[in-house]
């Protein structure tokens, strides 16, 4: 089972940290702005606070990433990274599928993100129940 923590929180661990620093280098990547960015009369150029939004988003995703991954390192830490991870995807799996249901139907990469978040949110807290009990 401890191999199975280890490769689940790797995954959890590096996606939140490459999709952070992403967000954080290149605001305008990010697949929220896309309908934003799509109408040419916008340009984050002029728009400081909400490039600023994208990034602060950016660095507490990577951190959060850091925190999952410290899990790897060191055995007492685990179960705070399994609880970081399970709380991270999970809320915003719920987040997306509430939009979805009162919004309408998202993009394809939002529905991927999605269904990233609901796997890597359920295998974490597989995870951290098998560590509680």
């Amino acid at each position: 089972m401890e191999v199975f923590q280890v490769i689940v929180l790797v995954a959890s661990g590096a996606l939140l940290v490459f999709a952070g620093l992403g967000r954080l280098m290149n605001p305008k990547g990010s697949v929220c702005l896309d309908t934003y960015l799509a109408d040419p009369t916008n340009d984050l150029q002029n728009d400081q606070d909400l490039t600023s939004e994208m990034r602060g988003a950016g660095v507490i995703t990577a951190l959060f990433g850091v925190i999952i991954l410290l899990g790897i390192l060191f055995l007492d830490f685990r179960s705070t990274s399994f609880v970081c991870a399970t709380v991270f995807y999970l809320g915003y799996a719920f987040g997306r599928g509430f939009s979805w249901i009162k919004d309408g139907k998202p993009t394809t990469r939002t529905r991927a993100g999605f269904g990233f978040e609901v796997v890597l949110g359920t295998l974490n807290a597989i995870c951290l129940v098998n560590i509680l009990t």
